[in-house]
């Protein structure tokens, strides 16, 4: 008995690893095939094949018998409904293949003319109001409510992979990129068919890992085609250099604040000394040198900066989302050192409100350090820099990374000079700064009514 593959079904089902497929040939050719295919028999005699594709295929290939169980349906969404559900059932899905189904589900019910009322109950469901669809379906699975709509926008974003590089789509629902479920979602669409193909060449092992590869690429060809001193604001200077050469051309006393954030490796320890004894020269008699850095190695920033600067403070810096885990030393860290030091004749200090400070690991796009491997949170580093530094102030950062420090600056209305020794990072912070100035000028245009 022919059957018809409809290409809207087999597109809702989950494909077999190659690995499960050698198994169940294996099965097929010892024992034959024993469930029966389950077709939906239409009004016009054709039977859509819902269940069983893989083992149709090793039928035909291999000649084998089969059997088939038919089911009616009204319309096709009522058969496909069935089928998502029934993808569901199945034991061996990883999660993102069952948060892809389950989002799958939650798109196709939204689009049906029968789905739960969003105004009032209806036969289908015992839900109404806002969200009823999804509380519908997270009833019926036995999950939350947000994780039904996150499945759904999982679910858009990996449809749209697969029809740009489907072997991108293929190692997302494979599970080979841990943080797919949450960062994939967030890509920009702009961004997509560029981060689709680093995935598809195993160029990344994360969503995170080819966002931030796609936006640096950019950034470099802008870089490439402008002259980005001139597309700055006035009020950032950006280098390219050693940051002991750069702030050496600097005047003395030029600086209100240094607020930077340097590598954390112990390889990185002996420029502490040198980024002290320049700021004990750059400093005004109120600046302050606000630094970040690793619980591991303090004792030995706290030497290094000891030899030309006063100590003042430390503050916290509380990291959002998961505890950072130190292994050598057996602890998950949740904050941050913050030091503060400052001349030693220093005098007119102003007054810090709060040592406690409270940092987000997701930038403004929603993926975690999308432009560095070091960018810390521009939510975090606006409240260090409002807090240290009065508008007009001049800071300082002698590690730029991605730019957050000048980010902030920008956003509060701070003069900031910035350097870093790779020129990839300049230019990324150079156009991140760019569009962060964009954004601020569109939002301050008056609108005509």
């Amino acid at each position: 008995m022919e059957v018809t593959i409809d290409a809207r079904i087999r597109s809702l089902l989950v494909p077999l690893r190659d690995d499960e497929r050698a198994m169940l040939e294996q099965s097929v050719l010892a024992e034959g095939i024993r469930d029966p295919l389950v077709v939906w028999k239409r009004a016009d005699g054709t039977r859509i094949l819902l269940d069983g594709h893989h083992r149709y295929e090793l039928a035909k290939q291999h000649g084998l018998d089969y059997a088939i169980m038919e089911m009616t349906f009204e319309t096709e969404d009522d058969a496909a409904f069935w089928v998502l559900q029934n993808q569901l059932a199945r034991r061996n899905l990883t999660d993102e293949q069952r948060t892809l189904v389950l989002g799958r589900l939650y798109n196709q019910m939204k689009l049906a003319p029968h789905r739960p009322s969003t105004e009032k109950g209806d036969n289908l469901s015992p839900f109404s109001g806002h969200h009823a669809t999804s509380r519908y379906v997270a009833s019926l699975h036995g999950v939350n409510e947000k994780t039904v709509r996150r499945a759904g926008e999982f679910a858009e974003v990996v449809d749209a992979l697969a029809e740009i590089e489907p072997e991108a789509a293929a190692r997302v629902v494979a599970g080979e990129l841990p943080d797919a479920k949450t960062a994939l979602p967030k890509v920009e669409p702009e961004l997509l068919p560029k981060v689709a193909a680093r995935i598809a060449r195993g160029d990344a092992q994360s969503v995170k890992e080819a966002v931030r590869a796609v936006k640096q690429e950019e950034a470099k060809q802008w870089v490439e085609k402008t002259n980005p001193e001139t597309e700055l604001p006035a009020t950032i200077q950006l280098h390219t250099g050693d940051f002991r050469d750069v702030l050496a051309a600097l005047p003395p006393e030029s600086v209100d604040a240094i607020i930077t954030d340097p590598p954390y490796l112990l390889e990185y320890i002996p420029l502490f000394e040198p980024l002290a004894e320049h700021a004990a020269r750059l400093l005004k008699p109120h600046g302050v040198l606000v630094v970040m850095v690793a619980h591991l190695h303090l004792p030995d920033y706290i030497n290094a900066l000891d030899k030309h600067l006063h100590y003042r403070w430390i503050c916290a810096y509380i990291m959002d989302g998961p505890k950072a885990s130190v292994a050598v030393s057996r602890v998950a860290a949740a904050w941050k050192p913050l030091l503060v030091y400052v001349r030693r004749d220093a005098r007119d200090l102003r007054f810090i409100p709060s040592d406690v400070f409270y940092g987000a690991n997701k930038t403004e796009d929603g993926l975690e350090k999308v432009y560095h491997h070091w960018q810390q949170s521009e939510q975090g580093f606006i409240d260090i820099v409002q807090r240290f530094t009065e508008p007009g102030d001049t800071v300082l950062d002698p590690f730029l990374g991605s730019g957050t420090t000048g980010v902030a600056c920008l956003h509060l209305h701070r003069r900031f000079v910035g350097c870093d020794n790779d020129p990839s990072a300049v230019a990324i912070a150079t156009q991140r700064i760019r569009e962060a100035h964009g954004v601020l000028l569109s939002s301050a245009t008056p609108r005509l009514v």
